[in-house]
């Protein structure tokens, strides 16, 4: 008899770290914008950028920071290695140069989910993608997996704060995203390309926010046009406005047009009582959350 329970005991043990194995939450940096985000058995893939490093990864209508028309980025990191296999959804804050590449239009499985701004579905359908989801802010969408649950509310984001470029650089989404299994929630923020603007307030309304994604860079900070992305203090308010486990940070260190250096960030929360949540991650490390 006692043999027979011992036996029940490891058998529960093992069962347990079955479940706790299949609902691993992980977070890989490919490199500026794009990330692959594992919740359980959903594996996502965000704004993918492909291009290998090089001076001309890809061309932008007007340069951020001198204004040049057609202006070619230099990428300086090469993209980091992943697995590009059972993807379940490809998430899109929007599908400018700097977010959406050809060469990840190329590579890409046609067949995949893809989630993107409700005003860009044409456009991605166009470039040969047959399941978009489009969602306007406050639009949801919910995918299911058994027992699993993964919930995707858009929200806002806001480009710039000022007009002409605001209107110029058009709407963008964040993302809410929610993972759900056996009643818990892990929840993330992704903030899209966005500056600060007061309306963040109101996203407490989605509950305690696990993971918060911010793309950062400062883009455009250094030149006439106008910035379209946040800087360190923008980050911050929203920090303080929703008071994230872990700090995640996007967008930074691989693109030449990126302007604050991703260490600027660092600084500015070891100031405060978050420097602790914050995880620079290198590109190609996975990191369990």
């Amino acid at each position: 008899m006692k043999s027979f329970r011992i036996y029940l005991f490891i058998l529960g043990v093992l069962v347990a770290g079955q479940a706790a194995a299949q609902h691993k939450k992980t977070f890989q940096w490919i490199g500026g914008p794009t990330y692959v985000l594992q919740l359980g058995n959903f594996k996502i893939l965000t704004d993918p950028m492909f291009s290998p490093k090089g001076d001309s990864a890809f061309m932008i209508k007007k340069h951020p920071s001198t204004g040049a028309a057609n202006a070619y980025i230099r990428r300086l990191i090469a993209p980091a290695v992943f697995d590009t296999s059972k993807i379940d959804v490809l998430l899109v804050s929007h599908p400018h140069a700097d977010h959406f590449d050809r060469e990840a239009r190329t590579a890409l499985n046609k067949q995949l989910s893809v989630v993107a701004p409700a005003a860009n579905t044409a456009t991605i359908k166009e470039w040969g993608f047959a399941h978009v989801t489009g969602l306007k802010w406050g639009d949801t969408t919910v995918f299911k997996k058994g027992d699993e649950t993964l919930r995707i509310i858009a929200v806002e984001a806001m480009h710039a704060k000022d007009d002409p470029l605001k209107t110029e650089l058009g709407k963008g989404n964040g993302y809410i995203i929610e993972y759900t299994v056996n009643h818990k929630v892990y929840r993330v923020y992704w903030t899209g390309d966005t500056v600060w603007f007061d309306d963040m307030q109101q996203y407490t309304r989605y509950g305690k926010i696990n993971l918060f994604i911010p793309d950062m860079g400062a883009v455009g900070s250094d030149g006439s046009i106008g910035r379209r992305g946040l800087n360190s203090p923008d980050c911050l308010k929203i920090i303080e406005t929703l008071h994230p486990d872990v700090i995640a940070p996007v967008h930074h260190s691989t693109f030449s047009m990126y302007i604050e250096p991703i260490a600027t960030l660092q600084q500015t929360l070891d100031a405060t009582s978050y420097g602790k949540k914050l995880k620079i991650v290198p590109a190609g490390k996975v990191v369990v959350l």
